[in-house]
């Protein structure tokens, strides 16, 4: 069933406002009534929605960052834009790492008020980990120095794959566990959690994929554990660094780390539910790049999608191939492989569908072609939603006139549109 109407130059149904202010009073029975994810789509009282998504990465700590985005919201409406989402890092609220923000959400909850009364959808993610541009408040470290990761060499790892040279700590450690789930716990509470319309966790959980880890002493006991649980005898744990290939390659060792990966997600997705109700929406990054450093980022990546139990939304990546440069589809075919066996009715998006850095003009039609020949019917997600010239991952000049890349998709969004409302309807769940 596909119905559509369209407000101004917003491909939303005529219900959006209505339906996000019924949602926003804080009656659950309202919002499971308004937003429902079926089939891969969001349906709005009845009527699909297909969203176009901004991120706007900024310091939402900081009032001034709040009250500059929300003079904006206009401006984004008229470009197309129906859902904002705000990207929340741990040591911008948090300073030394305990898990209770130090600074006030009052400026953060204003604005989520202001981007719903806007008539468009708040989203919520965290950046809680120490890979590909999050980091970890330095109290924390203060309290947990031995919470850092340990890679196969036996030394403590630092992110240098992305350039940012963060510590990254042990998914294992209960400190880092307890203390991160705390701030999502406490940054949900904090806001008008009842008018977000979907939450993400951190930003593409992975491993890494230059270094192998974790072989700290919080992993080890955690695959004792595990082994245990689970009834497997697999490899004995090494007892000298550096770790041989035998052990970093075994199929139950990469097993065990592509469910604790997975198992990090679930946690992440509980503690925000532990708040928001157990009816919210939960999105992950899925990093594919379908190359031999697989194994190292997500230990086997079926069976880390596999062990997603408590997520509803899928945002693949890579859905371009940044060596070849064309459009990419194992990401997407594991989703569906995944989806196919467990019967699980996810919604697939992309992380990231189009930066400012990473793509080309000339590129833009065949990947986002690609992503709904994919299976897209949920969202495309635009980053970094900022009007700055100078920002070389920003979509926009400083006058908020898109950049050639982004004028791909602005100046040819009704065109976008009919092709979206052109999507065969979902099969029917069997």
């Amino acid at each position: 069933m596909r119905h559509w109407r369209k407000a101004g130059r917003i491909g939303v149904v005529a219900a959006l406002a209505s339906g996000l202010c019924g949602a926003a009073d804080g009656a659950d029975s309202a919002r499971a009534a308004d937003w429902v994810l079926r089939q891969g789509r969001l349906y709005v009282q009845g009527e699909w929605v297909f969203l176009k998504i901004g991120k706007p990465l900024r310091d939402f700590s900081r009032e001034a960052d709040c009250r500059t985005l929300a003079a904006d919201l206009g401006k984004l409406r008229d470009k197309g834009y129906n859902a904002i989402e705000l990207n929340c890092y741990w040591h911008h609220f948090d300073r030394d790492g305990d898990g209770r923000p130090e600074v006030s959400l009052q400026p953060l909850a204003t604005l989520i008020d202001a981007i719903a009364d806007a008539g468009m959808y708040p989203c919520l993610a965290v950046e809680t980990y120490g890979v590909g541009g999050g980091q970890i408040p330095a109290g924390f470290w203060e309290r947990f120095p031995d919470a850092v990761a340990t890679n196969a060499e036996g030394k403590p790892v630092r992110d240098t794959e992305y350039g940012f040279n963060t510590a990254v700590p042990s998914l294992f450690h209960p400190g880092y566990l307890e203390a991160s789930r705390e701030f999502i716990r406490n940054l949900t509470r904090g806001i008008p959690h009842r008018r977000i319309l979907h939450y993400e966790t951190t930003v593409e959980p992975q491993f890494m994929g230059q270094q192998d880890l974790d072989y700290g002493d919080h992993a080890r006991r955690a695959y004792a554990a595990w082994r245990v649980r689970n009834g497997l005898p697999g490899p004995e744990w090494p007892t000298s660094f550096p770790v041989a290939e035998s052990f970093r390659r075994d199929p139950t060792w990469l097993r065990f780390r592509a469910e604790s990966l997975a198992d990090w997600v679930n946690g992440d997705a509980a503690a925000f539910r532990s708040v928001a109700g157990a009816d919210a929406y939960i999105a992950v990054d899925y990093l594919e790049t379908s190359g031999p450093e697989m194994s190292r980022r997500n230990g086997d990546s079926l069976r880390f999608l596999t062990a997603l139990e408590d997520v509803n939304i899928i945002q693949v990546n890579w859905h371009w191939h940044l060596g070849s440069r064309a459009p990419h589809r194992a990401a997407y075919a594991n989703v569906r492989a995944v989806m196919a066996k467990t019967g699980r009715d996810w919604a697939v998006s992309e992380h990231m569908t189009l930066n400012g850095s990473d793509y080309q003009p000339g590129e833009v039609e065949a990947m986002l072609r690609n992503a709904l020949s994919s299976g897209t019917g949920y969202a495309w997600e635009f980053v970094n939603l900022a009007a700055a010239s100078g920002d070389p991952f920003s979509l926009y000049q400083d006058d908020w006139s898109p950049k050639p890349l982004m004028a791909e998709v602005d100046g040819r969004w009704d065109e976008w549109l009919q092709q979206i409302r052109a999507l065969p309807a979902p099969a029917a769940p069997r």
